[in-house]
């Protein structure tokens, strides 16, 4: 079967461990369509490429580059008519504009569609949104859901396809693993300070402020690594300071998937 995925995501290299897995199953011919990059509140995000093995890994460029609903791959249609895909997974909200040209596309190509979605809140989106999320739940073959709640709000919509819960991307415990050696120098310590640590984004939904005002409360001897970038910085700064345990907190920056499991 030939498959082409389309994910903005997959720039990430620690999320490319699930295509290499997929390329992996029998009878799969995989092609990953990817941009070259991303903008979101960490600034610009570049393609990394640490997992790539089995598959084709082709970059295009996109338009309207960290509009999230509006983005979408200009070239995308001669690609694809190039690749003949059995199917086609997006990897992207049905409300979205690049989940319905992808959908326009595959219609004209004849091949099957899926979608995913975190989505877990029924809303109701303004135009043209609304008339492309119901375009894309009326034709597309199949949903991956990031969640149970997320199936329901998509059944209650009116989808009427199969539909999995498979939660994205996973933590791959081959790489994120802890190092036999660090551990051995931990041992030698006489004692160990508990470490909390936090990787995302610094922004509202995440919740980091309820993670520091959790920690804040504990007893003994605690720290916390906050590892990110985004606009709720100063705010989380200000916050550390009101509850008096800057010395106990460090902020890092943003760094690739790649350096993640050093720290």
């Amino acid at each position: 079967m030939r498959i082409a995925l389309v994910s903005k995501a997959c720039l990430v290299g620690a999320y490319q461990r699930k295509l290499e897995e997929l390329a992996a199953l029998p009878d799969v011919d995989l092609t990953v369509i990817v941009p070259p990059t991303w903008r979101d509140e960490r600034g610009t995000l570049t393609l990394e490429r640490e997992h790539v093995d089995g598959y084709r890994l082709l970059v295009e460029p996109i338009a309207f580059d960290g509009n999230y609903h509006l983005y979408f791959f200009p070239r995308l249609a001669g690609r694809l008519e190039a690749l003949r895909p059995d199917l086609i997974h997006v990897d992207e909200e049905p409300y979205n504009f690049a989940t319905y040209h992808v959908l326009r596309i595959a219609r004209r190509l004849r091949a099957k569609v899926v979608f995913f979605a975190w989505q877990n809140l029924n809303r109701r989106y303004p135009f043209p949104f609304g008339q492309m999320e119901r375009a894309v739940l009326r034709h597309a073959d199949a949903c991956i859901a990031g969640n149970r709640d997320g199936a329901e709000v998509w059944r209650a919509k009116g989808f009427r396809g199969p539909i999995e819960v498979i939660p994205q991307f996973g933590v791959d415990p081959d790489i994120f693993s802890p190092d036999e050696r660090v551990g051995a120098v931990r041992d030698l310590r006489p004692a160990q300070v508990f470490t909390i640590g936090y990787v995302g984004r610094l922004v509202e939904e995440k919740g980091v402020d309820l993670l520091i005002g959790a920690v804040s409360g504990l007893k003994g001897d605690w720290r916390l690594e906050i590892v990110g970038s985004g606009p709720t910085r100063d705010s989380l700064a200000k916050l550390i300071a009101r509850l008096s345990v800057r010395e106990r907190v460090t902020f890092r920056p943003w760094l690739p998937s790649a350096q993640l499991p050093a720290i």
